[in-house]
């Protein structure tokens, strides 16, 4: 069973439970009909890793094997495409009559080729009513973009190929791209291939911190403390974390990957942002650096940077276009002056706000000395304001309805106009009716070292009490997070039903296999 050959494929792989089985239906679908799939997601997210995983060979279960040509795509001319690309379709599906040069004459051939050996055709070379028991065959093209910016007519000649014969055979195409506007452009309504994603369009993100958190399950130097810092360094992004030691200390570790001159990690922001075929970085660092510091709102960028707003506004809006930042407003509210700015990535919150300021210090100093001076001191308010709401939310969307026997349908953060106010957690609950409004409100407390108490709960009542409509302080449900845990007295509160409070501790966090 002829596979071609494919990158490395990195173990231990964990979780994307949903993504493989997106991929595993849409593969038995092209045993009855040709499937064709679009993944993205931005670079280092995994969709690579996704992708070999799902269609390499395991050595311990070499039946797993799916018959597939993965090929990625290189920025250079239309013609070292094609010609490297029909090299490896040859190796994958060898033809003795057939030359690479014969094949790499246009994309048309090599996709021809590709169907010629799936249709679906009995032993005798008639077309087949029914289903075929043949097992499909998978045509990986990564990074298809580049395919495209020197080959504008690929999706035309695609979709023309692919309604005249790929749809007719045992075959799944995957297209495959980082650059998220390309690659959702390709489905538009007035883009050749709209309506041709059979299979479905397949969406990466970054892993939750639940996820990263089986990098460090067996390693003893990584309690529930450093595993969320580690997440709060390094975000989603399981390439990265796959580079950590987990045999050696958390702050070796960060300040190796990060911190130290010339470490992997020094300069992959730098790497990603210019990747995004931005011309100029300039403002967009420092519109990241703004934000990672906590000016959030537009007016306090602007005067942090000192640019005029409309380029200010173009900043802002191609940063969210890459996924590089979100657009936040008070729950339930869209007033455009209301809204907020935040990094979607924990990996470059912690870049912008620790590593490229102390870039000149880490150059003519020790750098675990850089780190114990001007980073360790920081970690806790770095953990509460950037990251441990963004925690408590994934673990409300993903555990609300068992632990707490809560269904939440939306969810976010409130502050009130003056900044006076604010609640970390929001969230409608089903079940309201036309006059009675069920909320749920939380606030996240990244205590390590004392137990959340009594203050914290009347606290959060009486900014509840502030909320300006009356619906919304009705029946209200309350939840806690602190990693600390809590004071007895407020353990006795929750215990009473009729107060509708709900407490997580920190080793709450984490499934027990984790733990």
């Amino acid at each position: 069973m002829p596979v071609s050959m494919s990158p490395f494929r990195p173990h231990p792989f964990f979780n994307r439970v949903y993504e493989l089985a997106a991929l595993d239906r849409t593969w038995r679908q092209a045993a009855r009909q040709g499937q064709m799939a679009l993944v993205y997601g931005r670079r280092r997210v995994g969709k690579t890793y996704l992708l070999q995983h799902f269609f390499g060979t395991d050595p311990l279960h070499p039946e797993s094997a799916k018959r597939h040509c993965y090929s990625l795509a290189e920025q250079t001319t239309s013609t070292a495409q094609r010609v490297a690309l029909a090299a490896q379709v040859l190796e994958a599906l060898p033809n003795a009559g057939v030359s690479e040069a014969e094949l790499a004459v246009s994309w048309n051939a090599i996709l021809r080729h590709v169907s010629s050996h799936c249709l679906f055709t009995s032993e005798h070379g008639q077309s087949l009513d029914g289903p075929s028991k043949k097992q499909p065959f998978g045509l990986i093209l990564d990074e298809f973009p580049y395919l495209v910016a020197q080959s504008p007519e690929l999706p035309s000649v695609l979709q023309a190929w692919w309604d005249r014969e790929g749809i007719g055979a045992h075959l799944l195409v995957v297209l495959c791209g980082s650059q998220l506007s390309a690659m959702e452009a390709l489905g538009a309504e007035s883009a050749p291939l709209f309506g041709r994603f059979n299979g479905g369009r397949l969406l990466l993100t970054p892993l939750s911190y639940e996820d990263v958190a089986a990098f460090y399950s067996e390693s003893p130097q990584y309690g529930l403390r450093e595993t969320l810092i580690m997440y709060g360094t390094l975000g989603g992004t399981p390439r990265y974390h796959a580079l950590v030691d987990t045999t050696r200390p958390m702050q070796e570790e960060i300040v190796d990957l990060l911190m130290r001159p010339r470490s992997p990690l020094e300069t992959e922001v730098r790497f990603l942002l210019t990747s995004e075929q931005i011309r100029d970085p300039a403002p967009y660092n420092a519109v990241l650096g703004a934000v990672a510091a906590g000016h959030t709102q537009f007016a306090d960028i602007q005067q942090q940077i000192h640019t005029e707003a409309a380029a200010l506004s173009y900043s802002l809006r191609t940063l969210i276009s890459l996924g590089w930042l979100r657009r936040e407003f008070p729950f339930e509210e869209t007033w455009e002056k209301r809204a907020q700015y935040r990094i979607a990535d924990p990996f470059v919150t912690f870049w912008y706000r620790f590593v490229a300021p102390l870039s000149s210090a880490l150059q003519f100093s020790d750098p675990l000395q850089v780190y114990a001076d001007r980073v360790a001191p920081f970690l806790a308010d770095y953990m509460g304001r950037y990251v441990f709401e963004d925690i408590c939310h994934q673990w409300l969307r993903r555990h609300a309805g068992k632990r707490l026997g809560l269904t939440i349908s939306d969810a976010g953060r409130w502050w009130s106009r003056d900044g006076r106010v604010e609640l970390d957690i929001v969230a409608q609950l089903d079940g309201t009716n036309l006059n009675v409004g069920k909320y749920l409100y939380g606030e996240c407390k990244w205590s390590q070292d004392r137990p959340v108490g009594l203050s914290v709960y009347s606290a959060l009542l009486a900014k509840v009490a502030q909320l300006p409509r009356e619906e919304q302080k009705r029946d209200a449900s309350f939840v806690l997070f602190s990693i600390g845990g809590f004071s007895p007295d407020l353990e006795r509160l929750a215990a009473d039903p009729a107060n509708r409070l709900h407490l997580v501790k920190g080793s709450d966090l984490l499934p027990p296999e984790i733990s």
